[in-house]
């Protein structure tokens, strides 16, 4: 029924919800923000020390909190797509495979945009690297690896990635829905990588029938990029480790890609 909608319903339909999810959290953000300028504006110079010294987690922090609220209002939505999709329990192995898909493609592509350099061509995407492994170890792990999962998935793949699939064939929801959620990220870099993983986590959505597939894989994901950039990563090891590490990392991706298939 909904693929004959005329264009503008179908177009309504999908991105009302974005745009719903983003003036809720922009709006959430600038009130964090007014009430942080706010504290510290009557605050000692311990306070401000304070904030000064976790300026990146104390944003960290806020950014986690709007994300949260913005999806918040969208969530009755989203629920109501996700609980539409069959549900299937799946077994631990299937998991297993699952988290080992995720570890090997996020650090294997990782590797491949730091040894190529595109890091460089986005002055965006350094500030944004900057910021991110400014945070506290502690902090970013639940943020990178349970806020931003949970909260991402519900709106890219548990809301735009079901509408989409309701309005085109499976494969034109899976690129689109991975496109948006590349270009959500705001930068060139990320947006290749998001769009990656996001087609993948689509796939992995699509052979597991279940929410906790998606945000799974992109909670690893993130723990493992986050853990291992915590420090400089792999920018001190030379070139053929890191390319021999890669090649590794791609080669078990394969192996646990066509594992999942059979699924």
């Amino acid at each position: 029924m909904i693929k004959s909608w005329p264009s503008f319903k179908k177009t309504a339909y999908l991105l009302l919800p974005l745009l719903i999810y983003f003036v809720v959290h922009d709006i959430a953000q600038c009130f964090f923000w007014a009430a942080m300028e706010l504290v510290l504006s009557g605050s000692n110079e311990r306070i401000t020390g304070f904030c000064t010294r976790n300026a990146y987690t104390l944003q960290g922090i806020i950014n986690g909190l709007a994300i949260l609220i913005g999806t918040a209002a969208v969530w009755k939505k989203a629920k109501s797509a996700i609980e539409a999709e069959k549900f299937e329990k799946g077994q631990i192995s299937d998991y297993c495979f699952l988290a080992g898909l995720a570890f090997c493609v996020s650090v294997g592509v990782n590797i491949f945009f730091t040894r190529a350099g595109l890091s460089e061509y986005s002055k965006t995407y350094e500030s944004i690297h900057e910021m991110q492994y400014g945070v506290e170890f502690a902090a970013g792990l639940i943020l990178y690896g349970i806020v931003s999962p949970l909260a991402e998935e519900t709106v890219f793949r548990g809301l735009l990635y079901n509408r989409m699939k309701q309005c085109f064939q499976v494969p034109i929801a899976l690129i689109l829905s991975s496109l948006f959620f590349g270009l959500y990220h705001g930068n060139l870099v990320q947006a290749v990588y998001g769009t990656i993983l996001g087609i993948l986590i689509a796939y992995v959505y699509e052979k597991y029938h279940n929410f906790a597939a998606p945000v799974l894989f992109h909670a690893v994901a993130n723990i493992s990029i986050f853990t291992i950039s915590y420090g400089d990563g792999f920018r001190d090891v030379s070139r053929e480790v890191s390319l021999g590490i890669m090649a590794l990392l791609f080669s078990a991706a394969g192996i646990l890609l066509w594992r999942i298939k059979k699924k």
